[in-house]
């Protein structure tokens, strides 16, 4: 439960109106016990493998006429050992910006939209190192650095995206961004371009193209994702996904079987799980991973050999 720690702002000195401004602390503490496989795997204690261990603080103030000032501060860390592994303040996201009618404007770090407009049955989560997707969509970016990010309003289901983020090096091409969704009834189909910044001038940078859609039957949603890279061979780099999330008992059912090509071979995952929601904001979780991995060895495992990792957790959203 979000909780408000400071509502009313006094504003227009010219005036007896005042505007209303909030802010709020949120976030997420997940953990519990993985062993990932392999021939190298102690079981082990770890954070975020069903949401990602974070505090949050957000705001908006009225500035009258349907516009709003908005601002969000978003810092994950290993809820296993209390570190930040690195991380800095605002390592989610960290913004300020303007919310009406024209949709909103958002300075500073932010989603980028081709891995907002990704659709998968159980999102970036799951066992560890479990994922197909660690070389297209998250090498690209989960949130932008320096990033100027506008979205559109809802025109009857229909959304848009675009940004763009300065590489700060001298002769280096920006990041640019673009997303297109369409979500209605049980139908979503969405498509997003995503161009890093480059590290230096003249540097090959990561070119993303990306397809999803989902449809919901309601007794099961199916989940599909495509992504092809610009500057990469289209038989070398190929990923794509197919999920189904299913509501049985208390809980959701998951299960997806992802497939990435990079150079001459192929890697292979199929996940699973439940998630039981023991009320609005407490989720216990079991993960299965199951993983062949063509191109390198896997936690110790030979080139190609199969490997499978479980995970157990709770995690409460406040």
């Amino acid at each position: 439960m979000k909780k408000t720690l400071i509502a009313l702002a006094a504003v227009a000195a010219t005036s007896a109106a005042f505007a209303q401004s909030t802010v709020t602390l949120s976030g997420t503490v997940d953990v519990g016990l993985q062993d990932v496989g392999g021939t190298n795997s102690p079981l082990s204690m770890v954070s975020s493998r069903h949401g990602t261990s974070n505090w949050t603080v957000s705001g908006a103030e009225d500035l009258g006429g349907g516009l709003k000032a908005i601002f969000k501060i978003s810092t994950s860390f290993n809820a296993d050992d209390g570190t930040t592994a690195g991380n800095v303040l605002g390592n989610n996201d960290m913004f300020v910006g303007l919310q009406g009618g024209f949709g909103s404007l958002k300075l500073g770090r932010s989603f980028n939209p081709a891995f907002f407009y990704a659709l998968t049955a159980n999102s970036t989560k799951g066992v560890t190192g479990y994922s197909t997707r660690a070389g297209t969509v998250e090498t690209d970016g989960v949130y932008i650095s320096n990033q100027v990010l506008y979205t559109t309003p809802n025109f009857g289901g229909f959304t848009g995206q675009i940004s763009y983020a300065p590489s700060e090096v001298a002769g280096a091409s920006a990041h640019r961004g673009v997303g297109i969704g369409y979500a209605a009834g049980p139908l979503a189909v969405n498509f997003a371009h995503s161009k890093l910044a480059a590290a230096a001038a003249g540097a090959t940078v990561n070119a993303l193209n990306l397809i999803a859609a989902s449809y919901d039957f309601s007794v099961a949603k199916l989940h599909f994702t495509y992504t092809d890279r610009n500057n990469v061979a289209s038989d070398a780099d190929n990923t794509w996904g197919l999920g189904v999330t299913a509501p049985v008992g208390p809980g959701l059912v998951y299960a997806s079987y992802d497939r990435s090509e990079v150079g001459a071979g192929t890697t292979r995952v199929i996940h699973g799980g439940y998630k039981y929601f023991l009320s609005k904001r407490t989720t216990a979780y079991l993960n299965i991973g199951n993983k062949k991995n063509a191109q390198q060895a896997f936690n110790g495992s030979a080139v190609g050999k199969a490997v499978t990792g479980w995970g157990v957790g709770l995690a409460h959203n406040f």
